[in-house]
């Protein structure tokens, strides 16, 4: 097929059609500057801090960030969380994402789950007889909210893409939580003054893309991060694509008018964590319920 913008032969092929190498790396370049000038999600003076796992999505997203950085005029570090699971990080992955990291000449902060607390992820579970994939979401957003915080940044940058915005979406919704879908937005403002701004540059960003510009511009990634506690449960990655494969495009459409879709949805009032502090609906926030027993540790 050709390349939709130049008419040369195509190389690369993702949902919207066939691009060259070129022309697709403008393309997907423009659209993310694009996404982060129209909801202002980074703005001169801000201090951005970008969740990495190695993958595809979070390098793509650090490396995007990294050429924005003097043309907006925003100060860029990366976070990654050794979260202890040789399922999701390793000595592998940690070297090849302090290796872009040393590319791109962006300051590296890493955190070490064993270091702030005694207890692992899959300990915890088994106690409290919880999916070890609820346990680590829960971790993730803990760590990575207050530690934002802490270290002086503004806003919280992930890689999450169009096919994660979509399946979460459903999900949600099968479920009843009409909460989280309304979250489902290129950026979550700050609702307490301990919860930072979360950012997600590549909102209209499949996985298909991300791959194709990560492999173009050649840097480093792991191919796959996915943890398999969460591989051998989510079938909505296979019920999407065949969706997509009847209905070309079908993901970008329809995160694109999710981005329009005001849901006025009561959000639980945010108190602080009697034990520790941090943002919370609840007394006690749920990491110091799983890793702190109420108060100890």
């Amino acid at each position: 097929m050709k390349c939709l913008s130049c008419k040369k032969e195509g190389e690369i092929r993702v949902e919207v059609g066939s691009f060259c190498k070129e022309c697709f790396i403008r393309y997907y370049e423009r659209k993310v500057e694009r996404i982060v000038k129209k909801f202002k999600m980074i703005v001169p003076g801000d201090r951005v801090l970008v969740a990495v796992s190695g993958g595809k999505d979070s390098s793509s997203c650090l490396f995007l960030l990294s050429k924005l950085k003097k043309k907006i005029g925003f100060e860029l570090e990366a976070l990654y969380i050794d979260l202890g699971m040789e399922e999701c990080t390793n000595p592998r992955t940690e070297a090849i994402v302090k290796k872009l990291c040393r590319q791109l000449e962006v300051k590296l902060n890493i955190l070490r789950m064993k270091e702030i607390v005694e207890k692992g992820i899959k300990e915890v579970a088994r106690e409290r007889r919880r999916p070890v994939c609820s346990v680590c979401g829960v971790v993730k957003r803990y760590l990575m909210n207050k530690y934002t915080r802490e270290w002086g940044f503004n806003k919280l940058a992930t890689g999450h893409n169009a096919d994660d915005i979509v399946r979460f979406f459903f999900k949600n919704w099968l479920s009843g939580n009409l909460e989280w879908i309304a979250k489902l937005k290129p950026i979550v403002p700050s609702t307490h003054p301990k919860l930072v701004t979360r950012i997600r540059p590549l909102f209209e960003c499949t996985e298909k893309e991300n791959y194709a510009y990560a492999s173009i511009r050649g840097f480093h990634f792991v191919s796959c991060t996915r943890c398999s506690y969460m591989l051998r449960k989510d079938k909505w990655r296979e019920i999407l694509e065949f969706i997509e494969k009847k209905r070309r495009g079908f993901k970008i459409s329809f995160v694109k008018n999710l981005e329009k879709l005001e849901m006025r949805i009561p959000e639980k009032k945010l108190r602080e964590c009697e034990v520790c502090g941090e943002p919370t609906n609840l007394k006690i926030c749920s990491f110091c319920k799983m890793f702190r027993q109420g108060g100890k540790g």
